[in-house]
């Protein structure tokens, strides 16, 4: 029986051993260990990159300020593999916690996806932010200029991914045109600017109204280098913008705005080879947007030198139809009109890489039922890509001299979701190190063939089941009787 002095407590514990640690110490101690090694398989699957610094999120006070078992570090750890996993739900994230908690000896009590999702809602878009330019510094650094000797290839493109139809997306974000309520899906439309070497994304903008592309395309100005190359479609082949993408240094290959093809005179300005021309353009004496701002107007300078690309277009059997791109590349010597058209061609690679962010990861419906918290999964999903992205960049290095055609997206994610527990099951960095090796191998190995001109048609093959149409709110679709199959198809 342990006898307790009468006059000094304190000294009850001599010669007896350490003080047994209380519950809370017990917790702290545990949740201190989990963060740890969550922190160090983050490193070893990002390449090291992910520093420290993902902790400094514990403040006195406020928000991630409370010891619990979910810190900054977890959570962003438990939403990345669940990320990365496109059929990945909030309960297999959850359940990925405790069987990794429990392979290295760690009791985690909580078992409700509350708590993640609370986390989820707690974790600062700021560290996404840092964590996703940390990775597109990091492709940078590891893929250099791939010999290429110039500046970046940078293309530039819109699209829309679908959110959850809660009341609380709906009061931010607007349905389709012509969409009774109840009966769709509220719409984010984005406009991305990607490297195209790389692929990695550069900059998201999003907005929750129908917006013309070239309208936000003015809030991605600041990550534009002097040097660049932009490669875009027609519908950002505006006076202003190439003015203002000339002033800061970067260069244009565009194709020309349909209103300017319409008037397009091919015989005036300065020859430059068949089918090119050095012409100048003159800025409009009145405003042309009346949406757009005076001062941004007035800015750009009263012409500019501009060149004129004309290449014939046709496939087989059909008569051959001119195509016309207007670019401020004006050395005809260093870059030939047919270099010109090449590289327009290649701005097609941009549809590839919203393919791979909404498709093969799933982000073509978002889940998170809030505006906050979609903003921090669009923020999860751009970290996801890159970080795939980045793994293919070093990938590259390892592939045979001469060897045609680009590193897999699909594939590079699968392999990823199968070496998860492989690289986070290493006890040792030695080991961490040669698993990491050889999936990079592994990737190298899964290339794309070039198939040029490959043509498949957007056409479902298996038949689906006949169901109705939810045109109208599903309460009212409540009230009356499942119509019969039959009926259905009839309709």
């Amino acid at each position: 029986m342990n006898q307790r002095p009468l006059f000094f407590p304190g000294f009850c514990r001599l010669g007896l051993g350490r003080k047994p640690l209380s519950d809370s110490s017990k917790f702290a101690r545990e949740r201190h260990r989990l963060d740890s090694l969550c922190l160090a398989q983050l490193q070893a699957l990002c390449g090291h990159l992910l520093p420290a610094w993902l902790t400094c999120f514990k403040t006195a006070c406020g928000a991630n300020s409370r010891q619990r078992v979910f810190t900054p570090s977890l959570t962003f750890w438990a939403w990345l593999s669940q990320v990365l996993d496109p059929q990945s739900s909030c309960r297999d994230a959850l359940a990925r916690v405790h069987s990794f908690s429990a392979a290295k000896g760690i009791k985690v009590s909580s078992g409700d996806t509350g708590a993640y999702c609370r986390a989820r809602l707690r974790l600062p878009a700021a560290l996404l932010l840092v964590v996703l330019r940390h990775l597109i510094d990091a492709i940078g650094r590891a893929a250099g200029d791939f010999g290429s000797g110039h500046g970046r290839l940078l293309v530039m493109d819109g699209t829309t991914v679908t959110l959850p139809d809660s009341d609380a997306n709906r009061a931010q974000y607007q349905y389709a045109p012509g969409q009774k309520p109840g009966c769709g899906f509220p719409l984010m439309f984005l406009l991305g600017l990607f490297d195209l070497r790389t692929g990695a994304i550069l900059r998201i903008v999003k907005s929750n109204q129908r917006r013309h592309d070239a309208s936000m395309a003015w809030r991605t100005l600041g990550f534009f280098r002097a040097g660049d190359t932009l490669i875009a479609d027609r519908a950002f082949c505006s006076y202003a913008f190439i003015a203002e993408l000339q002033a800061r240094g970067v260069y244009v290959v565009m194709r020309l705005h349909q209103a300017r093809a319409r008037t397009l005179d091919m015989t005036q300005g300065k020859p430059l080879g068949e089918g090119d021309r050095l012409q100048q353009w003159f800025k409009s004496p009145a405003r042309a947007n009346k949406g757009m701002h005076p001062a941004r107007y007035e800015a750009p300078p009263d012409y500019l030198d501009v060149r004129l690309v004309q290449v014939q277009v046709g496939a087989r059997g059909h008569r051959a139809t001119p195509m016309y791109f207007v670019t401020t590349l004006l050395d005809a010597h260093a870059h030939s009109a047919q270099a010109i058209a090449e590289l327009y061609l290649r701005r097609w690679n941009v549809e590839l890489f919203f393919d791979d962010i909404k498709t093969s990861q799933n982000m073509d419906l978002l889940r998170c039922e809030s505006p906050a918290m979609v903003a921090r999964e669009l923020l999860m999903h751009l970290i996801c890509y890159n970080l795939v992205r980045l793994l293919m960049v070093q990938a590259e290095a390892l592939r045979p001299a001469g060897q045609q055609g680009r590193l897999s997206f699909k594939g590079t994610l699968d392999r990823i979701n199968t070496w998860q527990s492989t690289l986070w099951g290493c006890s040792t960095r030695k080991q961490v190190d040669q698993h990491y090796a050889t999936l990079l191998e592994n990737i190298a190995k899964d290339v794309v063939p070039l198939r040029p001109d490959r043509y498949e048609p957007r056409a479902l093959k298996r038949r689906r089941d006949s169901y109705q149409l939810l045109n109208r709110p599903r309460a009212e679709m409540r009230l009356q009787p499942a119509l019969q199959k039959h009926k259905c198809k009839a309709a």
